[in-house]
């Protein structure tokens, strides 16, 4: 191949796929080839004959990681290579025209008129290459138009599915019934017709098509078949009679098409002709199975989607993104999907859940919108998906119709089932449908909804199968609930389930099993949050049920922010009455803003908290308000008032018998107690809450605690110790999936490693903690851990790199109000400026930090050995006055003087 520039690119089993310069260059190659194969001295001599068909075609393709992309020409080339016979060599139009008036030494090319190629929407034009001293004369071309048929000539391309197209291949060699059911514009007709394409070489009396789509009348489908065969019923004898009587000497592929609103009449006579004639075969489709012996039911699945977030060449392989390019290159040529607008497609895609025909629809419009624009209207999906070919079935030219068509089919029952089932969002459980729908009878109308493809059925979802309706069919029946002047009604069902649901959860999510509960809020989680917004505006007291249930779980599943938002709308849509019911919820509201650091409202929700619980007679949600209004105080530095405000809340948690609140308190207990050196208090403290938490089985707060032992054991300086406790902490953490623990855990771990000087594996451990955080979205660590990979930079000798870290980590706290992070990227800038020999600087730098006490820039002691250092190393590079000058001069600063002083590029 090299001597006329050919590349292989790619091996499969015995076919070698080759790239040439030019068409010249592949037309001398194959020449070459097959002369070399007659005059090879080995086959002289060998019994093995060796006939190799070649086909050559010239197209656009992109060389991606030493494989060509260009599906278009691919497939071609594919094609024209398969009907040629051993040792002769097609070429295509696009080759032949190159060609011609280059040929030379008596070569030329026989004209072979025009094929209808597997696959391809339009007639090809072959050539076949002639050479005096090659063998010229063949059989017929193997193409399609050889093969008795009516399958119609397809106007586009069929894109992917290989997968599919092998699998229903596979069983029409062991069933000779294989029905493809899938919902409405998935593609089954197509899918269908290409498979009988494919399969023409192997019924010698034909692949006949059979369209029943318009057929109204159930009498008439036999004579349908009789038609597309042109058998003529005679006399007073049936036409299934005559219709056997024609099929059973006969080896026959029937394609019987849109069966679903003819589904008896159907059945009927396909299990007639199997019984009769033995040598046919049928692909029918239908929105269900025809129900009959022998039959096998194939789910057509939606086309290959991609991740929006992935990259401009992932995203174009996925099938569904193929098909949206190509109808979309059809109706404007020079559209063409790039790095920008990929995201768009994959949404687009992804939004109409890879649905051949809704995407088609889709792609027609860009030659009026932008696929952003096209994106964003999709909330409207049936407005948008209008003007299909005018020449398709009605219920083909808009999404509407196409779901119209499969709505009209269903009863009165389904069809209010279908309505009811468009509240759930993400899924949902046969016991939820029971609930919403009021219907004891469910387990039946599921059956008869996912076999009409308007159910999905996901039997991998834990212990019971869940249900979900794809987007399309959701948005549908949404509008028929909202015209059935049931939608109020049937949301709040809806809401009440959950509510159900999420109390029944709560004490199972911080006890035994708990990841098994937290799986399941986490499958229901998009339905909550429907409930949640429900109450909002409808019924605030159902929601606020929902939220005090949920924190546990908003907890360890790193959704803290937005359960805080949830709970400050709740709390803010009505008049906070004094209720057990509010009391509790500005407790837990509390616990979700300690968990974000949120000290504003932290002290807001306890100290509001701490009233109504005393108003009302509130034990539980007391306690709870006065242990977390203890942190308050402690991030100010005032440990001895934190520790007293816990011992409070302890003491009514033991009073009340609650086991979960004094596991907390005591950890509260043992934290406080750590920063005020008493490392014999906090270490019993923890370990009391340990045991709690183990009788539990609580493995969040296992893998807290654990960690907070670890915490306990650095600050000791036992540092193998420590790595041992966060090892573990990190296996506990991964188990019930709380990457916020993860990243905590990695942070620790990398911290250590700081101290033991191991900085290559300090840097791993933090970076992997930021990757973690960068997912959850959790930006206070973030910071926190730049500012701890600057220091990393440092003790490296990377000033620079360790500058630029601690700006961005300055920049991000900043942005999201973390002054504790500010305070140390201060600290760690004016250590940097002193090891850069800007002395001043850094004494200026230093002072601003040290002007921030009510940040609480150290509350351990080796935080506060730290410091003490740092200002020794500062202040030793200047006379005295001069420091002291600039460190009041940092003092006097704003705190976005600080940072516009931090950023300045002198360091």
């Amino acid at each position: 191949m090299d001597v006329h520039n050919g590349y292989v690119f790619q091996i499969i089993g015995d076919a070698f796929c080759v790239a040439f310069h030019t068409a010249d260059d592949g037309l001398k190659a194959a020449l070459q080839i097959q002369r070399d194969l007659k005059t090879s001295e080995f086959l002289k001599n060998s019994e093995v004959s060796l006939r190799v068909r070649m086909g050559l075609h010239t197209g656009s393709a992109e060389l991606q990681e030493d494989d060509y992309r260009g599906y278009l020409t691919m497939a071609k080339v594919q094609r024209v290579m398969s009907v040629a016979y051993g040792g002769q060599v097609l070429l295509s139009n696009a080759s032949a025209e190159l060609l011609h008036g280059e040929l030379q030494n008596g070569i030329s090319l026989r004209d072979m008129k025009e094929h209808r190629l597997k696959g391809l929407a339009d007639p090809e034009h072959l050539w076949q290459l002639v050479a005096p001293d090659l063998q010229n004369d063949f059989p017929p071309l193997q193409s399609l138009k050889e093969t008795p048929n009516n399958l119609p000539v397809q106007l586009t391309s069929f894109i992917g599915r290989e997968k599919e197209v092998g699998q229903i291949k596979q069983r029409l060699e062991k069933n000779r019934l294989v029905t493809l059911t899938g919902s409405g514009g998935i593609g089954k007709t197509r899918l269908s017709i290409q498979v009988a394409s494919e399969l023409l070489d192997d019924y010698p009396h034909g692949v006949w098509l059979v369209e029943l789509a318009a057929l109204a009348d159930p009498a008439l489908v036999t004579q349908t078949v009789c038609a597309a065969l042109d058998v003529t019923p005679q006399g007073n004898t049936s036409p299934l009679s005559v219709l056997t009587d024609y099929l059973k000497p006969k080896k026959i592929l029937l394609v019987v098409d849109n069966c679903e609103h003819l589904i008896d009449a159907s059945a009927q006579l396909c299990e007639a002709l199997l019984h009769a004639c033995p040598n046919v075969r049928i692909i029918a489709s239908s929105r269900e199975a025809l129900g009959i012996d022998g039959e096998n039911a194939y789910r057509v699945p939606s086309l290959s989607l991609p991740n929006p977030n992935d990259g401009l060449g992932t995203i174009e392989k996925s099938e569904a993104v193929t098909l949206f390019i190509e109808r979309a290159t059809a109706t404007l040529p020079e559209f063409e999907m790039t790095e920008a607008n990929a995201s768009a497609v994959a949404q687009i895609c992804q939004r109409l859940d890879g649905i051949a025909l809704a995407i088609e629809l889709a792609a027609s419009r860009v030659k009026l919108l932008k696929v952003e624009q096209i994106a964003s209207r999709l909330d409207d999906a049936f407005r948008l998906l209008t003007g299909g070919s005018r020449t398709a079935l009605p219920r083909q030219q808009t999404l509407r119709a196409l779901i119209d068509w499969s709505y009209n089919l269903l009863s009165g029952e389904e069809k209010t089932v279908l309505r009811r089932l468009s509240v759930f969002v993400g899924g949902w459980t046969l016991e939820a449908a029971e609930y919403v729908c009021e219907n004891p009878n469910m387990l039946d109308l599921f059956t008869h909804l996912v076999d009409k493809s308007l159910v999905v059925v996901d039997r991998e979802y834990g212990d019971e199968a869940r249900y979900y309706l794809l987007e399309t069919i959701r948005q549908y029946a949404r509008e028929k609930l909202t015209d059935s002047g049931e939608g109020e009604a049937v949301r709040e069902l809806h809401t009440r389930c959950y509510v159900e649901l999420a109390e029944r959860a709560e004490p199972k999510l911080r006890w035994h099993n708990q990841t098994v509960w937290l799986d399941r809020i986490e499958h229901e989680h998009d339905n909550l949050r429907i409930a949640l917004e429900w109450s909002i505006n409808n019924n605030v007291d159902l929601g606020l049920r929902i939220a005090n249930s949920l924190i546990w779980f908003w907890d360890t599943r790193d959704h803290f922010l937005e359960g805080l938002q949830s709970m400050e709308r709740l709390l803010a849509a009505g008049p906070l009455d004094p209720s057990n019911l509010h009391a509790n919820a500005l407790a837990r509201a509390g616990w979700l803003a300690m968990i974000a650091y949120d000290e504003e409202r932290l002290a807001t929700f306890s100290d509001a908290g701490i009233f109504m619980s005393r108003e009302v007679g509130e034990v539980e949600g007391l306690a709870l308000s006065l242990s977390l209004s203890a942190l308050v105080p402690f991030w100010h530095g005032n440990f001895d008032q934190a520790l007293q405000l816990a011992e409070e809340g302890l003491a009514l948690f033991e009073e009340a018998g609650i086991k979960w609140g004094k596991q907390f308190t005591l950890s509260q207990i043992g934290y406080i107690s750590q920063a005020l050196g008493n490392y014999e208090r906090a270490l019993s403290a923890y370990q009391e809450s340990l045991v709690l938490s183990r009788e539990a089985d609580d493995v969040s707060f296992i893998a807290y605690l654990i960690s907070c032992l670890g915490l306990l054991a650095f600050e000791q300086s036992h540092y193998a110790r420590a790595l041992g406790l966060f090892q573990e902490s990190l296996s506990l953490a991964r188990e019930v999936k709380n990457r916020n623990m993860i990243a905590e855990d990695l942070q620790s771990m990398g911290e250590v490693n700081i101290a033991l000087k191991q900085y290559p594996q300090a840097k791993v451990l933090l970076e992997e903690s930021i990757a973690v955080d960068r997912e959850v979205g959790n930006y206070r660590r973030q910071a926190l851990v730049l500012n701890l990979l600057g220091r990393v930079a440092c003790l490296q000798g990377d000033y620079q790199q360790a500058v630029r870290l601690n700006r961005e980590s300055l920049r991000m706290a900043q942005r999201n109000g973390r002054h504790q992070t500010l305070a140390w990227c201060l600290v760690s800038l004016a250590e940097l400026a002193t090891l850069l020999n800007h002395p001043k600087k850094a004494a200026r730098l230093f002072g601003a930090a040290e002007s921030m006490p009510e940040l609480y820039i150290a509350f351990w002691p080796h935080e506060r050995l730290e410091l003490e250092q740092t200002s020794i190393k500062i202040h030793a590079n200047l006379d005295n006055a001069i420091f002291k000058a600039e460190y009041e001069a940092g003092k006097q600063m704003t705190l976005d003087e600080a940072v516009a002083f931090a950023l300045q590029e002198n360091l």
